[in-house]
């Protein structure tokens, strides 16, 4: 009767606790997403989510989409490097011109 006693405990326990490793596990990549500032952190963490209901398919990714942060590029960035190369170009070509080439 005892042993029975302890043993439904036992199972209770590592039922209880493979329950909080899996909420823990769940957390993760959220948690790292938010605490690196990352734009895309609450994506990330549904991803986690759907990974861990997933056993654990998405979760990788998810932890690695944690850690890398996309390139941010405005539109505004892009036309500003599009008018600095242009302008580049305009220059190599007037000199090209004082040195008596035809661009």
């Amino acid at each position: 009767m005892v042993l029975n006693i302890l043993t439904i405990v036992v199972m209770i326990v590592l039922v209880a606790l493979t329950g909080v490793i899996l909420a823990y596990l769940g957390m993760l990549p959220g948690k790292i997403a938010k605490g690196r500032n990352h734009p895309q952190a609450e994506a990330i963490n549904v991803a986690s989510w759907l990974g861990i209901i997933t056993l654990g398919v998405l979760w990788p990714f998810a932890l690695i989409w944690a850690y890398i942060r996309p390139r941010e590029q405005s539109a505004v960035e892009g036309s500003e490097k599009v008018a600095s190369l242009e302008s580049r170009v305009e220059s190599l070509e007037e000199q090209i011109r004082r040195l008596g080439g035809t661009p």
